[in-house]
């Protein structure tokens, strides 16, 4: 009896035991089903979702460019500016092409061509005379007849000032070359970045427009559903109409930016462009009195003006050599009809200085020189100037370029954060739209930051200096 009982609790025991695993394997296979079925798909969004495609406006997350020399990633659609055909160009292309045949370049190089005639024509001596003379003519023939040989006489110091005085002059020439190489330069570069970022902005507006549209389509459904207001909803049409602006405009200014690159290189035709080189290197701090040293040092505009101080010395050593006297020397050989002899007579003539002593065009002269020195000390405050505003401009924008490279990140956190949300159900499709918009908005003023800091960095290395298509010579 005492065996069976022992028995029967052994076999109910088991029984319970039994019974326990039995109801874990069941809880194992309900919690497999819900993952396969409930939680596995609110996590793995589907591809077809409309609302993952526009999870970043770029297709990468864009690293803070203080950082990076990576390129920035760009959206390449199948629509829109980016499937239009452009021409690829790099900056040392574009570069070598401003300076080629540039007609300011060739002239302001004809210019100083031209002044190299002048020195030799200025240290050339005046040319001999030969004349006939006849005297005590009768109805038959002249009683005295020959010819006269007459050689002006100049100085040589007088040719040695004049040709000083255009020497300077060619110098000064060369330093409006320059001038106008770099001015080219300049203006290619600076063209050449604003398509760069212009095109960039405008596949940045080109999806913020895609989904300015489905938020307003989105927008539409919660108006009739009753779940916002008109006026919400108009605030939502209004932001895709602004939308649809913003975008037309960068297109007219990428295509304007391309035709001026394309009349400024020459091209047969305007073509659309495009800029290969990585452009996103953030360039370093500068130093204002450094760089006012630097571009002082470097700028062929006040080498110009020092190259004009010296033409204006020149001048006046010049028409201070002018008041020395030239002379006229002639020969005459003659023969007498009437005595039937050759005669021989030799000639000098030398102005006498009593009035005209040059006395005007000296204090020309001197006139020039000083204001050729007022015109370096302008000139250096002028630079001064220019430096300061464009410094004031790079750092400004240099700043704005390193809060948004910080701002873009925590914009994409905010977006991550927006779609997980989504996801749970926890944000509408209006919501996230709305995290997407907020992070094509900062990308849009990033880029815009950037194209003001590129462009100061061009002027501020290259002279501050632009406006190559006009005159030679003139600021």
């Amino acid at each position: 009896m005492t065996i069976i009982t022992k028995r029967r609790r052994c076999a109910l025991r088991i029984e319970r035991k039994m019974g326990k695993i039995q109801q874990i394997g069941k809880l194992f296979l309900l919690w497999w089903w819900l993952s396969a079925v409930v939680i596995v798909p609110s996590v793995a969004q589907p591809l077809n979702d409309p609302l993952y495609r526009n999870r970043y406006v770029l297709s990468a997350p864009m690293p803070p460019i203080a950082k990076t020399q990576e390129p920035l990633p760009t959206v390449k659609p199948a629509t829109g500016m980016a499937a239009l055909s452009k021409r690829t160009m790099s900056l040392a292309e574009i570069s070598a092409m401003a300076t080629y045949n540039h007609p300011g370049i060739q002239q302001a190089k004809r210019q100083a061509d031209a002044l190299r005639g002048e020195w030799i024509q200025a240290g050339l001596k005046p040319n001999p005379t030969v004349g006939y003379g006849a005297e005590e003519m009768t109805g038959h023939q002249a009683g005295i007849h020959g010819i006269t040989f007459t050689q002006p006489i100049v100085p040589q110091y007088k040719r040695d000032a004049r040709q000083s005085a255009i020497s300077h002059e060619y110098q000064t020439a060369l330093q409006i070359y320059q001038i106008q190489h770099q001015k080219a330069v300049n203006d290619a570069l600076l063209i050449a970045y604003r398509i760069v970022f212009v095109y960039r902005k405008c596949l940045i507006l080109e999806e913020l427009t895609r989904i300015s549209q489905e938020s307003q389509q989105i927008g539409d459904g919660l108006l009739k559903a009753g779940e916002i207001g008109r006026s919400q909803f108009l605030d939502i049409k209004i932001q895709a109409e602004r939308t649809q602006i913003d975008r037309r405009d960068a297109e007219i200014a990428y295509r304007t930016a391309c035709g001026e690159l394309t009349i400024l290189l020459n091209f047969p035709t305007r073509e659309l462009i495009e800029i290969t080189d990585p452009v996103e290197t953030l360039p370093p701090e500068l130093d204002a009195a450094t760089m006012l040293a630097e571009i002082k040092i470097g700028s062929p505009e006040l080498r110009q003006a020092f190259a004009e101080v010296e033409s204006a010395k020149a001048r006046l050593r010049q028409v201070s050599a002018e008041v020395g006297i030239d002379y006229d020397t002639n020969v005459a050989l003659a023969y007498n009809t009437e005595t039937r002899q050759n005669e021989f007579s030799v000639g000098v003539a030398i102005p006498i200085r009593i009035f005209d002593r040059n006395q005007g065009r000296i204090q020309r002269a001197k006139s020039e020189l000083a204001a050729s020195y007022r015109n370096v000390e302008r000139l250096e405050r002028l630079i001064a100037q220019r430096c300061e505003r464009q410094l004031g401009e790079y750092q400004t924008a240099r700043n704005r370029a390193c809060a948004y490279s910080e701002i873009l990140l925590d914009a994409r956190e905010a977006l991550d954060s927006a779609f997980s949300a989504y996801r749970l159900g926890e944000y509408g499709s209006h919501e996230l739209l709305e995290a997407q918009r907020t992070l094509s908005v900062v990308q849009i003023e990033y880029l815009d930051s950037l194209n003001t800091l590129m462009e100061s960095h061009i002027l501020l290395q290259g002279s501050l200096l632009s406006g190559g298509l006009e005159k030679p010579g003139t600021e």
